[in-house]
């Protein structure tokens, strides 16, 4: 079957106010807009996007796209930002395109990308919905950022903004840790409708720039906390977090944990409840529970699906401890 030529629509038409980012970036601390564009693109595209403007030279933004057919967006202006996004879902391929290459980005992948005046644009390969969350940077922010860092690390952000004296494009993979697969969930999941959804997405914007640069620093010796350089290290805690919430569906048991981490079964345990306050077992089942709630909200899914992708054998026990924890049952979040 013949493969069909993507739709062009222009970056106006397709995100509305927010299609020139560059003019978003020089908006005041704290602001926020959110633009669905399901009943302006004629069938052709179905989505929103929000953008938050964290603090000066840094800006969060999500986007979700149900695109019914493939779609070439061409943008007029330039850009001159740095643009640390992450793709979720099970869709094919994007790819960027320039006057001087084209760039394929995977789903569920992410990627550290700079480019100083260069016009191109970005095509949907295909009609399969999608998510993108993306931090941009203003290149001041990030030379700042940068200062005292990690010698390998600095000569990387040198690498990539050296290319403004070409008018050229950087783009680095950048793996999605369980680190960072935690903070995606986070932001996703952010349930605040006021002052405190800024907040907390300014925050979590933050960790996960943290977390997606840290791949770029080479020296890792130190583990333990700066504020503590006496006390045991308690990484071996934070890893246990990690891997449990990559895999809330099957987890790895106890002694199977103990043994990924390094340390012996009492050890972790005693760990853990000294850093979250609760034992291994009461943090997994209120991360499903959370999540559960999540993929409620989202829709097109039913409770016993649900309950089965967060690791759940039978719905009646999912719906018991479900109402025990929010006092509603799951059906009250269905959409």
């Amino acid at each position: 079957m013949k493969k069909c030529d993507p739709v062009i629509i222009s970056a106006e038409n397709y995100y509305g106010p927010c299609h020139n980012l560059n003019d978003f970036l020089e908006k005041k601390d704290g602001d926020e807009i959110f633009y669905n564009w399901s009943d302006h693109l004629n069938g052709l595209s179905k989505g929103f996007v929000y953008m938050l403007k964290c603090r000066p030279g840094l800006t969060l933004t999500i986007a979700r796209h149900y695109p019914s057919t493939a779609l070439s967006i061409p943008f007029k202006a330039g850009t001159n930002f740095v643009n640390l996004f992450f793709i979720l879902g099970e869709g094919s391929d994007l790819q960027h395109y320039s006057q001087e290459q084209e760039t394929t980005y995977c789903p569920n992948h992410g990627y550290l990308t700079y480019s100083h005046n260069l016009k191109g644009g970005l095509v949907h390969c295909s009609a399969k919905p999608f998510c993108t969350i993306g931090i941009l940077m203003e290149p001041w922010f990030i030379q700042r950022f940068s200062q005292g860092i990690e010698e390998g690390f600095a000569r990387k952000i040198k690498e990539m903004l050296d290319i403004k004296n070409n008018d050229g494009y950087f783009c680095c993979p950048v793996s999605m840790t369980p680190s960072i697969n935690i903070r995606l969930h986070e932001i996703m999941g952010c349930t605040y409708i006021d002052v405190r959804r800024r907040l907390f997405l300014g925050s979590k914007a933050l960790e996960l720039m943290i977390s997606g640069f840290d791949q770029f620093n080479a020296d890792k010796a130190h583990t333990g906390s700066c504020f503590d350089l006496a006390s045991d290290s308690t990484d071996f805690v934070h890893k246990a977090r990690d891997i449990i919430i990559s895999d809330i569906k099957n987890p790895p048991s106890l002694t199977e944990l103990s043994r990924m981490v390094g340390v012996n079964r009492t050890t972790l345990s005693q760990g853990f409840s000294k850093v979250y306050g609760v034992t291994i077992f009461d943090f997994l089942r209120k991360f499903r529970l959370e999540e559960s709630r999540r993929l409620l909200q989202a829709g097109n899914r039913s409770v016993t699906q649900v309950a089965f992708e967060v690791g759940y054998a039978q719905q009646r026990t999912f719906s018991r401890e479900f109402k025990r924890y929010f006092g509603n049952t799951p059906s009250h979040y269905l959409v």
